[in-house]
């Protein structure tokens, strides 16, 4: 039996969708499995009463870095995000455990002024700890070869413990599908308008301002194209910025943005689209470039990080700060019909490389691992 620590997710959305997926073809494959969640110490559960009123979630922050857990010792453990490790400098007797992390980017980047993604001090110092912490557990789950790389050189982690495990997509999903007039409506979306879809957050390593700016050259030459953002607001001094920027440019007319939408709508959203655009500096795996390619619709997204891992030669890959580029490679899918049916078709094959199955088949050879440390450790 293992043990797997997840969060009381609400919706699928980003590593919620990974937990559950997860799950799902693990009990698929017939694999059992405990799943425990978050506790919350008295302290926690005191400050939350206290602090709740005034807008401050402590519990909520506490389930993404958890204190406590009804994890059994000597039990092989799964802790499915890395922030959880940070129960590893509170818990040594939780041995052995894999530890799945999806990226280290804010630790990599907590110095670089612009692309700082904590929101305040005790964020950083918790997430610095937990990802420190990971040297502690006996396994590490990376979701592309890029987050392997930056683990071991960031963390002088050794590379031989670190298993490779791509994340996967529902195929019985995110698939083709036609998009009813009645969606069109409901979104206020124009049958006579090209749409570029952007799916996420704006968290500064998406690089959202060079989109816009390309996108702003894009939108001069085709009056009728309009960017759609589906993501909700996650950092809101970044949000008002991206909505300066879009004043500036004359887009506020071009620019859609959608911050809570339905799985059911997400697929639609991808089938609606002539095109998904993925422009970060920094990405652990790539979520939207292969949910997109399931839905046939091509893609655009940057050289850089794991993308060129996710969507290998099925998506037209640029510079991510190349402005030009950018406008270039988008018009390009917009006005050349061969290309776009190319890159359609390239993207299906691609996608369908990657299953929660594999995943999970994967998953199960890191458990067997564990198992079998057991006597040992």
């Amino acid at each position: 039996m293992v043990q797997l620590l997840v969060r009381p997710y609400r919706h699928r959305m980003g590593l919620a969708r990974y937990t559950f997926s997860l799950c799902e073809a693990l009990e698929r494959a017939g694999r059992r499995f405990h799943l425990a969640t978050p506790c919350y110490p008295w302290p926690v559960r005191a400050a939350h009463r206290v602090l709740k009123p005034l807008g401050l979630d402590v519990q909520t922050f506490f389930t993404t870095y958890p204190l406590a857990a009804n994890l059994k010792p000597g039990v092989p453990t799964h802790l499915t995000v890395q922030q959880m490790a940070i129960l590893l400098a509170v818990r040594p007797d939780l041995h052995p455990v894999a530890v799945t992390v999806h990226d280290v980017i804010p630790y990599l980047t907590r110095r670089v002024r612009n692309l700082r993604a904590y929101r305040h001090f005790w964020e950083e110092w918790l997430d610095v700890l937990a990802t420190r912490t990971l040297r502690k557990a006996e396994i590490l789950i990376a979701i592309s070869a890029s987050t392997r790389d930056a683990v071991a050189c960031a963390l002088r982690y050794p590379v031989e413990q670190i298993r490779v495990i791509p994340l996967g997509v529902d195929h019985t999903f995110f698939a083709p599908c036609p998009v009813p007039p009645e969606f069109d409506a409901r979104y206020g979306l124009d049958t006579r308008c090209r749409y570029v879809l952007y799916v996420g957050s704006e968290n500064p390593r998406k690089n959202l301002p060079t989109l816009l700016r390309a996108f702003a050259r894009l939108y001069r030459d085709l009056p009728n194209v309009r960017l759609i953002r589906v993501g909700a607001i996650q950092y809101f001094s970044h949000a008002r910025q991206l909505q300066q920027e879009i004043r500036a440019l004359g887009l506020e007319k071009a620019v859609l943005h959608f911050p809570t939408v339905s799985d059911e709508d997400l697929v639609l959203f991808y089938n609606r689209a002539d095109l998904v655009v993925v422009p970060s500096l920094y990405e652990g795996f790539g979520l939207p470039v292969l949910e997109a390619m399931a839905c046939g619709t091509p893609v655009v997204c940057s050289n850089a990080t794991s993308l060129p891992e996710v969507a290998g030669d099925a998506a037209l890959l640029v510079s991510p700060l190349d402005e030009e580029e950018w406008t270039q490679a988008m018009a390009r899918l917009l006005t050349d019909r061969s290309l776009w049916e190319d890159l359609r078709a390239r993207g299906l094959a691609r996608a369908r490389l990657f299953t929660w199955e594999r995943t999970a088949e994967e998953t199960l050879k890191v458990y067997q691992e564990m198992e079998e440390m057991v006597g040992r450790l």
